[in-house]
């Protein structure tokens, strides 16, 4: 019975990876198809998806920033509290 569980999730990862895959795939067949439709030059093309994923990686950057300013905080009131109950 164990052996048959481990086999069962060894050929569930490649299947997860594969549809992944698929998907991927799939969603860029539908981009290209679009571009192609429209007639979009190649280079605007790039040049949207670089400005695209910049800002989204300022976006993510600052979230970070944000709750490790707020961590900190947080940490520094419990600190706060605990010194003031102890003395």
């Amino acid at each position: 019975m164990r052996n048959e569980k481990k086999i069962m999730k060894q050929n569930d990862a490649p299947a997860g990876i594969n549809i992944k895959l698929v998907c991927r795939v799939a969603l860029l067949g539908v981009c290209v198809w679009c571009v192609y439709r429209i007639g979009v030059s190649a280079v605007s093309v790039v040049g949207i998806y670089i400005l695209i994923r910049s800002v989204l990686k300022i976006i993510r950057l600052s979230v970070s920033i944000f709750f490790s300013v707020l961590s900190i905080l947080l940490l520094m009131i419990v600190i706060s509290l605990i010194l003031v109950f102890i003395f």
